[in-house]
């Protein structure tokens, strides 16, 4: 085999199962995108009016998903609910980077003092899991869409910070760095400009592979009775209610868990994709 097959035979490789990658996990994301947007649409039920005639039917082509313990469609209170799962995951996530980022650009930069006062707070979000920490604030303030958001946002932020703080360190001494300090540069303008840039392929990465953890901890809440409330659905609260009837009506707990592994498998593998994509060097090692 020449050198020049052998060469396309080792770069083609990694960009096919990229490729694979993106279509398999595109189009998971598309595919549960495109039915929490129009599922309810084309279903024509209200996601909370209850037939209590109609209790516990299977999937039929009145219900596609069956009906729950009162009647109520499960195809759109799957669609409404992932569509409130998806809205709390992205803002606990939105504001856990809100948080962290600016937090660990400042505490990796500047050091002394700073640091190690934000990085004791964040050793002692460490000590307790995320997930008990949620649930410690969503005790404190009451189970509801708003509250459940702010609980993952608080709970992910120190992981973050700390990880944007390491990056920081990694890089705030290399040669481009020095270079803008001789030239003049102040400190905020060599994190905006030359730090913050370095880091944006880690921040892309990371915060899409967060948005899975948000996914899962939103089920965690709602499972616990600790997310949205009754009469609002999200994927958590559903995978709840289908526990009282595994055993007798077995396919609600199978819809109300699938879409959760669906959309985090999917979302795990664009986080794949992106940081092939955006770290060629790593992706080719």
């Amino acid at each position: 085999m020449s050198a020049v097959a052998v060469v396309a035979a080792t770069t083609d490789g990694p960009r096919v199962k990229r490729g694979w990658k993106v279509i398999v996990g595109g189009g998971l994301l598309g595919f549960l995108a495109l039915f929490m947007l129009v599922g309810p649409l084309i279903s024509g039920y209200d996601p909370n009016a209850t037939d209590l005639d109609a209790r516990f039917a299977g999937p039929s082509a009145q219900h596609w998903l069956g009906t729950d313990d009162l009647g109520r469609d499960l195809f759109t209170r799957m669609a409404v609910g992932g569509r409130m799962t998806m809205l709390i995951a992205l803002g606990a996530v939105a504001l856990a980077s809100a948080i962290a980022i600016p937090l660990g650009l400042l505490t990796g930069y500047l050091g002394g003092w700073v640091d190690l006062a934000v990085m004791r707070v964040v050793d002692l979000f460490f000590a307790i899991p995320t997930l008990l920490v949620a649930i410690g604030i969503v005790g404190l303030f009451g189970p509801s869409f708003s509250t459940t958001l702010l609980a993952l946002g608080l709970a992910f932020w120190p992981f973050y910070a700390r990880l944007v703080r390491s990056a920081v360190v990694g890089v705030r001494d290399l040669a481009y760095t020095d270079a803008a300090r001789v030239i003049g540069a102040g400190r905020w303008r060599i994190i905006r400009k030359e730090i913050l840039p370095a880091l944006l392929p880690l921040l892309i990465v990371q915060t899409t592979v967060l948005l899975g953890f948000a996914v899962l901890d939103e089920a965690g809440l709602g499972f616990l009775g600790l997310g949205v409330q009754p009469p609002d659905a999200s994927w958590g609260s559903l995978l709840a209610q289908s526990r009282g009837f595994v055993l007798s009506h077995p396919w609600i707990g199978v819809i109300a868990g699938v879409p959760i592994l669906l959309v985090v498998l999917g979302i795990n593998i664009m986080a794949d994709v992106l940081r092939d994509r955006l770290d060629p060097q790593g992706a080719s090692t």
